[in-house]
């Protein structure tokens, strides 16, 4: 039926709409209260003059309610007013292992040390461990029961196509457990002796402020995995090896602190996470996780390999740091004793094993100089998945195992 004006004349909407406006413009009258209470000496107020005392507000916690954001302003409680260069888990170097030797005064050597080297040669792997590993392999990263929705896949020629997504097992939790599955073999191999003297530890932090050329900066980084221990790694010696025979990259006309964003929010001490009080304090391989997910350029360009490596040394150099000024002092320059890290960072399919021993931490040294051994990338397989619906693990590469082995038996 059409809307007309004769239909509207008596449609309800219409009353209702008209009724309300006139009782909207109803003035209340008189009941005689007001002049009663004030024939009895009670004195009459507006509300709003009652409404106008400001009283102090009281807070007040109730279980289970999610508290208000911090401000990211002066009013932050870690605010500093002097702004400081701030690494944390998710920067990459832009210059990456050049940019880290001239930042860290360190010296890279491109093979592991000649002690590890021999070992290796002598270490060899039982066959039904190495068979029990490729099983773990398949185990972690085809036959999880994780499913979740999996990063975005750009196609390089096409950047703006969007793949679908698909579900499976997340980059996180692939690293954790590809990680603690060759820890475990690992205790297996090197026997009880070793492992009552070994102890690991996740997602350790570890904060390092250093200044550099009267700049402020701050190393906040994380270990997801850490192997703790009761003795030191050894420190290797600096006359076989001459660490000073070696030149520093010169960067000029870059800055060693560019790529590293710069903040005002940020909590300026040293802190590592293992009391010196505790029999197992001593840092011996820190397991790091590198997804491409978390790990990305401020210019959104593919990070490359050199600048995952830079990563590496910047956190081994983070942790050694933290647990040399937990032990001698936070003003230590030259270090009594040098501190010793291994580093393993992977992706899951893709590791970098190497060591970094910090001799000084006078970054703008002329006499003494850090060093780093790395060695080239090693992949564990070529392809794990399902292949026509059949579990498979193609060119698995033993030598990762021995490498984990060696680092944890050392």
């Amino acid at each position: 039926m059409r809307l007309t004006n004769t239909l509207l004349r008596q449609h309800i909407g219409f009353y209702f709409k008209k009724h309300w406006l006139q009782q909207g413009k109803r003035v209340p009258n008189s009941t005689g209260a007001e002049e009663e209470l004030v024939a009895r000496g009670v004195a009459v107020v507006e509300p709003s003059e009652v409404l106008k005392e400001l009283r102090p507000r009281e807070d007040f916690h109730i279980p289970g309610m999610v508290p208000p954001p911090v401000a990211f302003d002066e009013s932050h409680p870690l605010w500093q007013s002097e702004p400081a260069y701030v690494y944390g888990d998710t920067n990459v170097l832009l210059e990456g292992v050049r940019q880290a030797q001239g930042l860290l005064n360190t010296v890279v050597f491109d093979d592991l040390p000649l002690k590890i080297e021999e070992k290796l040669e002598q270490t060899k792997i039982a066959t039904q461990l190495d068979r029990s590993m490729q099983q773990s392999v398949l185990s972690a990263l085809v036959f999880d029961t994780e499913q979740v929705k999996n990063a975005i896949v750009k196609v390089p020629d096409r950047p703006a196509y969007k793949l679908p997504r698909t579900y499976g097992i997340s980059e996180g939790r692939r690293n954790q457990l590809i990680l603690s599955k060759l820890v475990t073999h690992c205790e297996r191999f090197a026997g009880r002796s070793v492992n009552a003297n070994r102890k690991v530890v996740f997602n350790a932090r570890f904060l390092v402020p250093v200044v550099k050329e009267n700049e402020r900066i701050l190393l906040n980084t994380k270990a997801e995995s850490m192997i703790i221990s009761h003795e030191p790694v050894k420190p290797l010696d600096t006359a076989i090896y001459r660490p000073m025979d070696l030149e520093l990259p010169n960067l000029f006309p870059l800055k060693e602190t560019v790529s590293i964003p710069v903040q005002n929010i940020y909590d300026w001490r040293n802190d590592y996470p293992i009391s010196r009080n505790y029999k197992l304090s001593h840092p011996h391989t820190i397991l790091i996780h590198c997804s491409p997910s978390d790990v990305k350029n401020a210019t959104e360009l593919p990070v490359s390999r050199d600048q995952i490596e830079g990563r590496t040394m910047v956190k081994a150099f983070a942790v050694a740091a933290a647990r040399a000024r937990q032990l001698y002092g936070e003003d230590v320059k030259t270090l009594p004793k040098p501190i010793t890290v291994q580093a393993v960072q992977t992706d899951s399919k893709t590791f970098h094993f190497s060591v970094y021993q910090l001799n000084t931490l006078d970054l703008n040294s002329s006499t003494d100089r850090n060093m780093w051994f790395r060695k080239a990338p090693l992949d564990l397989y070529s392809q794990c998945g399902y292949v026509v619906g059949k579990p498979t693990l193609d060119n698995y590469n033993k030598d990762v195992l021995r490498h984990f082995a060696v680092f944890y038996s050392n």
